[in-house]
């Protein structure tokens, strides 16, 4: 599999460069490097200019003299307006090097734990796009994979806290857009190669454009290997049992090491055979596996800690999906570039598999356990969507946009269970076999206004969805269900420009989550003696409502802004624990309501040309209750997340930069997390001419090797604890060459077809 996925690459390496060779490579204005002016980015060894916005718009009226005068175009490292902020990965050195994962632990409304899990905005519950649409391949494990993106290929992150009525309702932390070099309009190339490889894998990517006549074609070709080094962790866990029951203690102990790879292909193709009309096509296909080893250590004790009984067993883990995707576009340009109509269609599906086999090594004392188990479960899915957006810009104060949109999924799950006395000797048992089918089906039209009237300027939109959502067991004793849903969800916003780079805010915003396959999924895992593990196919969508006050001020070169929000969603769907018959139940239920008061502070300092500077802070304040006969539960405290970045320039065209972060400790209905830091340092220099040939360096975490979290979860019946030690650290290397001069992208429609959220499932505490 290693090689034919590296001939792929070598291949398409090969395909990259024969395009560009064909269609000839554009002539350089001037080669010996010289001329009336050269611009460049904010590596420029020389700046002999700060050219803001502003000032380019008065350059018209200006006569200067440009012989040896470079402009420098300096861009933030941070921006925002209030409704979404801008990390530009361009900007920071340190990205060539590392993972996303990596870039968005330095993100300012993002957190990234221990474990790898992300939430934006304090909200586990949020949608990701890549280039404004869903990517089938953020169906799998999102963390093995958000590790296995290389941060040399992004442009820039976007945090769209107000999405706005044009949005998917989808995701209450709100929406994490990751926009790809591709999506430059400038390129500055033709063809780039990037190759990486850091602690735990190696990589590389090759990137394409080609532009015959009126047609645009792009490709782009990514592999990341994770098995090379695969990362080992270790973990303790404790099941208290506080009904007073004979089993009273369960310990576990865990060793695991697990590894991943990853690759994909996408390919661009725009066709504008006038200024009014423009074709595009987009592909893409991926593969994506995931493999690990684990040895438990479970053991059983009585109220005054005598041992009732042992078990050690080995867990062999192995998951593999591969999806692809398509879409195609017509955009229609009514005499203005702000006045357009975009018919939109896309297809996309995956189909994947993940197989456990646990054995039981030795077993002391009396306990139920067979020789050797194994689960295996399939899980295709398919979704056709359908959209038609209009936008018309009246004038310079006057906006509206509306549209409509159809969405039909379909999500299918079939899992397994079989035990024996060894792996020749299975049988299944039909009792917890369980075939399902989920459909999704959702129905929405929105429309939305945006206003300016001198100083003040005016957002409202409206979206409504119609959901008709529910499973269907083809196998397993569970009734179908169907569930119908509508949802109106509103926004609006109020904004004062003080000047004509400072403003005031007031928003609200509505979102909604709607629940996933696996935490609807009924089937009961039962792998870990002394613990069950389930959905509940009773699960409704959630409602969140945010409303906020906030300004910016970008109009110094120390800059930022500050927001204040109150979130509130009264039927939160809540990881549930708890006690039963000596067996601790994991599942999950609309039972929480949620209050939280957030504070988040974003600067960006540009101190010289060459240094500049941003921080992140943001404290808030969660109370979290829940009255029910499930649980009765509640939940309360300050929390925090901070981080900071500064880079710096030398003369040589050395980029320097360091950044760190620190997260106090987070909070749920039943459960609070251990805190989090993390720092890191990082160069890269660029050589030849037009900087085709670019190098970076990075470490970050390296101190200490071995880093712990700690995890509890408690109610009146259990108390759940968990210790987990991991590595951090990571040193990387990054080496990438581009060729060519084409200074035109394969073209986009003004909107995309973006995959309604598949929702969150869970995972064995």
């Amino acid at each position: 599999m290693f090689d034919f996925r590296l001939g792929t690459l070598v291949l398409a390496s090969l395909a990259i460069s024969y395009l560009y060779s064909i269609a000839g490579a554009p002539a350089d204005i001037d080669a010996a490097g010289a001329g009336p002016a050269s611009l460049t980015g904010t590596d420029s060894a020389v700046a002999v200019a700060d050219v803001q916005t502003a000032d380019v718009q008065a350059a018209d009226t200006v006569a200067t003299d440009l012989d040896d005068f470079v402009i420098v175009q300096t861009k933030k490292l941070v921006q925002s307006d209030g409704a979404k902020l801008t990390y530009n990965v361009t900007e920071d050195p340190e990205a060539q090097s590392g993972s996303l994962l990596d870039i968005l632990r330095k993100v300012p409304g993002v957190t990234v734990d221990a474990e790898g899990n992300v939430k934006v905005n304090g909200q586990s519950s949020f949608k990701i796009l890549i280039n404004n649409r869903e990517d089938p391949m953020l169906k799998g494990d999102i963390k093995s994979v958000l590790k296995s993106l290389p941060g040399g290929s992004i442009k820039k992150i976007e945090v769209i806290s107000e999405p706005g009525a044009k949005y998917e309702a989808e995701g209450t932390g709100g929406i994490l857009n990751i926009v790809t070099e591709g999506g430059r309009n400038l390129s500055g190339f033709n063809t780039r190669f990037n190759a990486w490889v850091n602690a735990y894998q190696v990589g590389g990517s090759a990137n394409g454009r080609v532009k015959l006549g009126n047609v645009m074609l792009g490709a782009n070709l990514s592999y990341n290997n994770g098995n090379v080094w695969p990362r080992s962790s270790v973990s303790e866990s404790d099941v208290e049992d506080l009904t007073g029951g004979p089993n009273h203690l369960r310990k576990r102990s865990r060793k695991s090491r697990y590894g991943y790879d990853y690759e994909s292909l996408n390919i661009d193709l725009s066709w504008e055979p006038d200024t009014l009309n423009l074709f595009t096509l987009n592909g893409n296909i991926y593969g994506y596996g995931n493999r690990g080893r684990t040895r438990d250590v479970n053991a059983m004790y009585a109220p005054d800690l005598a041992m009732l009984w042992r078990t050690e067993q080995l867990n062999r883990f192995r998951s593999n999906q591969i999806g692809g995707g398509l879409q195609a576009s017509y955009q229609r340009t009514f005499n203005r570039t702000d006045n357009t109509l975009v018919l939109s269609y896309m297809l996309d599906g995956a189909d994947g598999y993940d197989r456990t086999d646990i054995w039981t090594e030795s077993v002391e004392g009396d306990v139920d356990e067979s020789p050797y188990i194994r689960q295996k479960s399939d899980a295709p899915n398919m979704s056709h969507i359908v959209q038609v957006d209009y936008s018309n810009q009246f004038n310079a104060k006057h906006k509206l946009e509306a549209g409509g949109k159809v969405s039909l999924s379909d999500n299918k799950s079939y899992s397994r269970y079989y035990s024996g006395a060894g792996a020749s000797s299975l049988l299944e048992d039909d009792a917890q076999a369980v075939k399902m089918r989920q459909f999704k089906d959702i129905y929405a039209v929105y429309a939305s206004y945006t206003g300016s009237y001198s100083k003040f300027g005016v957002n409202a939109g409206l979206r409504y969805e119609h959901t008709r959502m529910g499973l269907r067991y083809k196998i397993g004793d569970y009734p179908d269900f169907t569930t119908y849903l509508n949802d109106i969800v509103p926004n609006a916003a109020l904004s004062y420009n003080l000047t004509d780079a400072s403003a005031l805010r007031l928003a609200y915003q509505m979102r909604i989550n709607r629940p996933g396959l696996w935490s609807l999924n009924p089937y009961r895992n039962t792998t870990v003696p002394g613990a069950l593990y389930y959905g509940n196919p009773d699960l409704e969508s959630v409602k969140s409502h945010d409303i906020s006050i906030g300004y910016t001020n970008y109009d110094h070169a120390l800059s930022g802004g500050v927001k204040a929000t109150y979130r509130y969603s009264g039927n939160s769907i809540t990881d549930i624990l708890f006690m039963k018959d000596g067996v601790m139940n994991s599942t999950y239920a609309n039972v929480g309501k949620d209050h939280m008061f957030l504070l988040s502070i974003n600067a960006d300092w540009r101190i010289t040309n060459a240094l500049q500077w941003s921080v992140w802070v943001s404290p808030w304040y969660n109370y979290i209750s829940a009255d029910s006969e499930l649980v009765k539960a509640s939940n309360k405290g300050w929390n925090c997340s901070f981080n900071s970045n500064i880079n710096y320039t030398l003369p040589c065209k050395l980029r320097l930069s360091a950044y760190g972060g620190y997260q106090t400790g987070w909070m749920d209905l039943q459960s609070r997390g251990g805190e989090g830091y993390w720092y890191g340092l990082g160069c890269s220099r660029s050589f030849l001419k037009n900087d085709a040939l670019s190098m970076s360096l990075n470490i970050s975490s390296l101190f200490p090797l071995k880093r712990s979290s700690k995890y509890t979860q408690e109610d009146e019946t259990m108390r759940y604890t968990n210790n987990n030690t991991y590595k951090q650290w990571n040193i990387g290397f990054s080496v990438s060459y581009n060729f060519g001069s084409l200074k035109s992208d394969v073209k986009r429609t003004a909107a995309n077809v973006e995959k309604e959220e598949q929702g969150g499932g869970g995972g064995n505490k």
